[in-house]
This record gives C-alpha cells, sequence and structure tokens, in this order.
C-alpha cells in the first residue's frame, strides 16, 4: 500500500555508478530470495485453505511484490457479480468464536470497546504463539513480521513530523497508553486444561505470556486486516480477502453468506467486470487520512474524505477575530437589540444573551453534554456545521434571527438564514479560524515537498505527506469560505 523510494539521482563517476549498479543488483537478488520463499509460503497457505472450505475464482490469483506485500489481481477476464473468494465461517479468525478459550475470552472482555483491534489482536496472538499448532499457522505466515506504517511503531523523527497536529498525536498517544498500561507488566493467559476435551481433542492448549510490544504487533495486524461485514457482527480476520487493497472507487464488495453449507461465512463479489492484471481493491470506508494512518498505515493523497480537527473554543474565536479584522464588531450579548437584557456568562471572553445560548444549546456547543469537536473538509460542506450555526448566533442581532441560525437543518454553507451583515462576519471569523489552524504549522506546504523529496526514511515521508494533505485541507477550504464572502459582498 506504499509507493516504491524515490530513486536518487544518478552518480557522476565511474566508481560511484558502479556501487550504484551493485547496490542494484543486491537489491534485485534480495527481491528475487523473498519471492521464492513467499511462492513456498503460498503454496502451503493455498494447500490450507482449500482443505479447510475456502473457495477463490480460478481467475484471481494472490502475488507477493517486495515493495507492496501481497495484493489480489485478476488473472483473466471476470464477469460483474462473479464470486471471487468464500470463506466458512471456520476460515474466519474473531475473537467471539467458539474455539477461544474462557480465560482469553475474560481477557478480551477486560478490553475497551473503541480499542477493539486489540480484542481481535489477543486472540490473533494466541494463535501465532501456538505456533505449528495453530489452526490459522499457514495464515499467520502470511502476516507481516513489522508494520513500518503505523504511527505506533514510528521513530521519533517521524512523530515529530506529525506533532504539530495535535489531534494525530492525541491518537498514537492514546493507543500506546492502553497497549503499556493493558500489556505492559506481562499479561499471563493459559487456556487452562479443560480446553481439551473430549468434544475437542484436537484443540492445543497454550499459555503465552504478553507484552506491549507483542499486543502492538497483533493490534496493527488486526485493525488493517479485519472486517466487520455485518451491522451486529464482531470483525474478524478473513484470509485472502484482507489482502485486497483499498480504493474509493472498489471493484469488489464483502458480503456475507447467508444460507448453505457455509452460511455465516463471507463472500468477495465483484462490482462490476474486471480485466486480466487488474488489482482487485476494496473500500476501506469512506475514512480520513487521520483513520488510514492509524489503522492501515497510509495515506490517500487529495482524499476527499480527509478533514481537519478543530474544537469550539470562545478564547481562539476571540483570537480570531481579531486576526480577522472583527475585533471591534459586536459579538455576544452586545449585538442585541436590547443590551440591557440579562447576560448569560459561558466563558471570560463573551457574554451571551439568554437566547444566544438557547440557540448555541440547541446546536449542541453548550449543555450538559456538548459536543465542541469541529471537521474542516476541503470540498462541499467545508466547514463544521455546528461552527458555522455557531458562529451565525453569536452575531446575531435578535432571538428571531439566532432561532433561524440553529435551526435544523443548520450550518448550510450559503444558507439564507441570517442577515449578510451576519452571514460576512461568521464567514470571516471562519476564515481566521483555519488560518490560525494553518499557522499551527511551521513550514510551508512548499518546504514540506522539499523535505520530503529528502528524506531517507518512508516513516518520515509518510508523515510529511500526512501533514502536507491537512495543509491542502485548510487552503482549500479557506478558498471556498472566500468565494461566499465574496458573493456576499458583490451581492450588497
Amino acid at each position: 500500500r506504499r509507493g516504491p523510494a524515490r530513486r536518487r539521482r544518478g552518480a557522476t563517476t565511474t566508481a560511484m555508478t558502479t556501487t550504484a549498479t551493485t547496490t542494484a543488483e543486491e537489491e534485485r537478488l534480495a527481491n528475487d530470495a523473498k519471492a521464492r520463499v513467499q511462492s513456498g509460503v503460498l503454496a502451503t497457505f493455498a494447500t490450507w485453505f482449500d482443505h479447510r472450505g475456502g473457495k477463490i475464482h480460478e481467475r484471481v490469483r494472490m502475488t507477493y511484490r517486495p515493495n507492496f506485500g501481497w495484493s489480489l489481481e485478476a488473472d483473466g477476464d471476470i464477469a460483474d457479480g462473479e464470486r471471487l473468494v468464500s470463506l466458512p465461517p471456520k476460515l474466519m479468525l474473531r475473537c467471539d468464536s467458539d474455539d477461544v478459550s474462557e480465560p482469553l475470552k475474560n481477557v478480551v472482555d477486560r478490553v475497551p470497546n473503541e480499542f477493539w483491534s486489540s480484542k481481535v489482536g489477543l486472540v490473533l496472538l494466541r494463535e501465532r504463539v501456538a505456533g505449528a499448532h495453530s489452526a490459522f499457522a499457514p495464515y499467520i505466515t502470511l502476516l507481516p513480521a513489522v508494520h513500518e506504517g503505523s504511527p505506533t511503531f514510528f521513530p521519533p523523527d517521524a512523530v515529530r513530523a506529525l506533532a504539530e497536529y495535535a489531534p494525530i498525536v492525541q491518537q498514537i498517544n492514546k493507543r500506546a497508553r492502553f497497549l503499556g498500561t493493558f500489556a505492559g507488566n506481562a499479561l499471563t493467559v493459559d487456556d487452562g486444561e479443560s480446553y481439551v476435551d473430549e468434544a475437542h481433542p484436537g484443540r492445543q492448549r497454550v499459555e503465552m505470556t504478553i507484552d506491549a510490544n507483542a499486543l502492538g504487533w497483533a493490534t496493527a495486524c488486526a485493525s488493517s486486516r479485519a472486517f466487520k461485514v455485518g451491522a451486529n457482527s464482531a470483525p474478524a480476520m478473513l484470509p485472502v480477502i484482507d489482502i485486497c487493497n483499498h480504493s474509493f472507487n472498489p471493484s469488489v464488495s464483502v458480503r456475507a453468506i447467508e444460507e448453505g453449507d457455509n452460511a455465516g461465512g463471507v463472500e468477495l463479489i465483484a462490482r462490476r467486470a474486471l480485466t486480466s492484471g487488474e488489482p482487485i481493491e476494496l473500500s476501506y470506508g469512506n475514512l480520513s487520512n487521520d483513520e488510514l494512518l492509524l489503522d492501515y498505515g497510509f495515506i490517500v493523497k487529495d482524499n476527499p474524505f480527509d478533514c481537519v480537527k478543530l474544537r469550539w473554543d470562545l478564547k481562539l474565536i476571540e483570537l480570531a477575530r481579531e486576526i480577522g479584522g472583527l475585533a471591534a464588531a459586536p459579538i455576544g450579548a452586545a449585538t442585541s437589540e436590547s443590551a440591557s437584557e440579562s447576560a448569560t456568562h459561558l466563558d471570560t471572553v463573551a457574554k451571551l444573551a439568554p437566547w444566544q445560548a438557547t440557540a448555541l444549546e440547541r446546536i449542541g456547543l453548550v449543555g450538559d453534554d456538548p459536543n465542541v469537536e469541529l471537521s474542516v473538509f476541503g470540498a462541499g460542506q467545508v466547514m463544521d456545521k455546528k461552527a458555522l450555526a455557531g458562529l451565525r448566533v453569536l452575531y446575531s442581532k435578535s432571538s428571531a434571527e439566532a432561532s433561524r441560525a440553529a435551526d435544523a437543518p443548520f450550518g448550510e454553507i450559503d444558507a439564507d438564514v441570517v442577515s449578510k451583515d451576519t452571514e460576512i462576519k461568521a464567514l470571516r471569523t471562519c476564515m481566521s479560524l483555519l488560518a490560525l489552524a494553518l499557522g499551527n504549522f511551521s513550514t510551508t506546504l512548499e518546504k514540506d515537498e522539499e523535505l520530503h523529496d529528502a528524506a531517507t526514511s518512508p516513516q518520515v515521508r509518510l508523515a510529511i505527506a500526512f501533514r502536507m494533505e491537512k495543509k491542502k485541507v485548510l487552503a482549500k477550504s479557506m478558498a471556498r469560505l472566500n468565494e461566499s464572502i465574496e458573493r456576499l459582498q458583490r451581492d450588497e
């Protein structure tokens, strides 16, 4: 899923050219050796897959490339609607399986649901420890030994390259803290004597000691490969299907098998016709680059679902007003046509008229359980609806205007719900908030391009590419807001 490294420019002396040629030859030989090893691994896996009831379309092949890993490709023309892969339930690795011992289930249940990949990871780790005795041994040999793209395993220089975008660092730290807390003291799990009985004589009792590094590996495997097929189904690792790469324009989809001998299993179905040599790609979902990086270890350039995370903060809004030339513009209770009415103190920065506080509560920005997280996109509804609606309320001059701003569906860009003066001020404040967010980065987009091209570490290149995409989202959003402002100003 990660592109090949950028080639360096050719050497200028004979000696250096010879060295470069030798290095390239050594790399080719190493890749050939890897390919031969993987070919043997694939043969063993294919036999195992077939014996356990799995089916792969005769014109589908598993392909290994050293710089990309495993993937699925069409090995001939395939018609729309054809079934490409079929998995019975016993080929699905899941944490709610009857083959998971009670002691392990008890440990799995202790993992908070937000860390669902660690739940699956614990079961995967148990199978890895079982080695050749595991029913999934041939599948586990296909899994990556390391996860270079996962920010959980980033070296310090790559983490520093992400540091100026706080939301991603917070998520990385949150996951790392969980792994350290949950498995930091070498947790031991034993299947127990009762795991092997007359009804299950083929089982192998396993006792394992789990540390943070081992669970981190298994969690990264699960987060990047597990699927949740139905709304109420538990995530499961799906051999063969899980090597499909991602596309927002997928050629296949996964669906549950509801009838027949394989009921409870899953299958991979062609969504359109495929030609020979074409990659077979799934959509992992309409995910932002934050989600793709954290769970899958890659990002998508110009991702239409990428966003920048901000927070609703009156102090930050006041700072945005200052840099946007709006410091003197009335806000909050000061905008009221009845300035003498009692004001509500929601912050030391601003006083709100009671009807403004009520409108903000309807939007969900204040109250007992406010949602102050905001998302900014590069296209469409570029500004978070809560933010735009909230700013319209702050600049509203009457209870009627504030009520219109808070009416559902609130926050639509270019909606004619408040006066032009109020709308222009709200949009300009939005622009300033985004300018502040862009200013949190110490480098320009142009400088990041230079740093990206010069970086030798793939993790650093990935981290720089991630923050470049955030800057592009902010720039696109600001351009869209500016278009709306200019249109309103022309109409005045």
